[in-house]
This record gives structure tokens, C-alpha cells and sequence, in this order.
């Protein structure tokens, strides 16, 4: 890939190798930045095609690729220094947090032997092997580190299982979207500061070919007309 294209984004890469080398300080930051421009040479297709639909909308698509590419590199250079396996890092699930809420919030944590948690995906064994007792309080625990309005929303929510609309009454939010968009935002963050989402396997896009395999150009469609 062109080097000069790769310059457009440096503000981009920088921005993301600060973050993550603040979250992962043990990983130097020229390294982090290193890899972010290796990232580039490898998706050349896909930042091709992000660039076509818009600056606004590539530098959203940019700037998620490279904060997942930061998080697998740092997680693995941590892992390989400190002598474990990635795949022994636990991530949690939106959907396996959201099963669990109810009982932190409510100040039920010694019940969560009782939870069935059946087809809940994620509820494989954290490091503490499986127990959800120490899963609920490392949630508890991060709970109380997000802000009072995300906490609000995320008690309304989970802990009086308020439907959105008299969440957006409550909080005088306007609609339900607004209040449903406020709570999965909250939840993010809350999964953020749980450790955060798994890291994703994010590959090139195939070049598109307006040629036929067989290196013929696909004929031009013909109109019938009509007398």
C-alpha cells in the first residue's frame, strides 16, 4: 500500500496507539504504532473501499479496526511476557452481563449458584473457574467505576426491569430509541471496564474484478425496444 495513502490516517494511529499504550504501558508505543501501520498493509482492499463511502464514515470504520488490531497485539505481547496464553483471557458477553445484572444491582450476588443461565451465550469459565459468584462481583465492581448516569440507566433497566419507554419518561429522554441507544452505550462501557470485547478476526476485503475468471469483460446490458 502506498505510504503516502497511509500518512492520511496518521492522526488516526496515533490517537489509537496513545490509548492502548496507556491501557498496556509494559507495551512501548512505537511498537503499537508499528503494528497499526502494518495493519494498513495488509487491508489495502478494505481501506480502498471505506475511503470510497466517506471521510466520516471510513474514519469510524478505521478507527475500530485499528483500536481491535491495538487490543489483540498488546493482549498478545503482554501474554508471551508474562508467560500465559491468550486463550486464556476471558471476555464477557453483552448477553451473559445482562443475565447477571439483575442479581448485582438487587444486592443478590450469593444467589448466583441459583441463576439458570442456560443459552446464555458466553457463560463459559472465567479464570475463577466458572464460579458466577465471582463473575457478579468483578460486574459489581466495574459497575461502580461507570458514571451516575449510566449506572442510573442500567439500574432502571436491570434492577426495576423498567420498559424503555418509562425509562425515557423517567430520565425525560424524549423517546424509547433515545433511551434504549443510552442504555446499550452504558452496557458497552460496562463490558469495557470488565476488560472488553473479544478481539475480532478482521481480514482484507477480496479486490473486486469487473472481469470474468476466464479475463473476458462481462458485455454491456442491451435494452430491448418496444415499437
Amino acid at each position: 500500500m502506498d505510504w503516502n495513502k497511509i500518512k492520511e490516517w496518521n492522526y488516526v494511529i496515533d490517537a489509537v496507539a496513545s490509548e492502548y499504550h496507556k491501557k498496556f504501558q509494559m507495551v512501548e508505543l512505537k511498537d503499537i504504532k508499528q503494528s497499526l501501520y502494518q495493519w494498513f498493509y495488509e487491508h489495502p482492499n478494505k481501506v480502498e473501499e471505506w475511503e470510497k463511502i466517506g471521510d466520516k464514515d471510513a474514519k469510524n470504520l478505521i478507527y475500530r479496526s485499528l483500536r481491535n488490531h491495538a487490543l489483540d497485539y498488546c493482549q498478545e505481547w503482554k501474554a508471551n511476557t508474562s508467560g500465559y496464553e491468550t486463550s486464556d483471557l476471558y471476555y464477557y458477553e453483552a448477553g451473559l452481563v445482562e443475565a447477571l445484572l439483575p442479581s448485582v444491582l438487587r444486592g443478590e450476588i450469593n444467589v448466583g449458584h441459583k441463576l439458570d443461565l442456560g443459552g446464555v451465550k458466553g457463560t463459559s469459565a472465567p479464570a475463577e473457574g466458572g464460579n458466577l459468584m465471582a463473575m457478579m462481583i468483578e460486574i459489581d465492581y466495574a459497575y461502580w467505576k461507570l458514571s451516575k448516569e449510566d449506572r442510573k440507566i442500567l439500574f432502571l433497566r436491570h434492577a426495576e426491569s423498567l420498559e424503555y419507554k418509562l425509562i425515557a419518561d423517567t430520565l425525560e429522554l424524549g423517546s424509547e430509541d433515545t433511551a434504549r441507544m443510552r442504555q446499550r452505550r452504558a452496557l458497552n462501557r460496562l463490558i469495557r471496564r470488565l476488560g472488553g470485547f473479544k478481539p475480532y478476526n478482521d481480514v482484507d476485503l477480496e479486490k473486486h474484478n469487473e472481469n470474468h475468471s476466464d479475463g473476458e469483460k462481462q458485455p454491456a446490458k442491451t435494452e430491448s425496444k418496444t415499437e
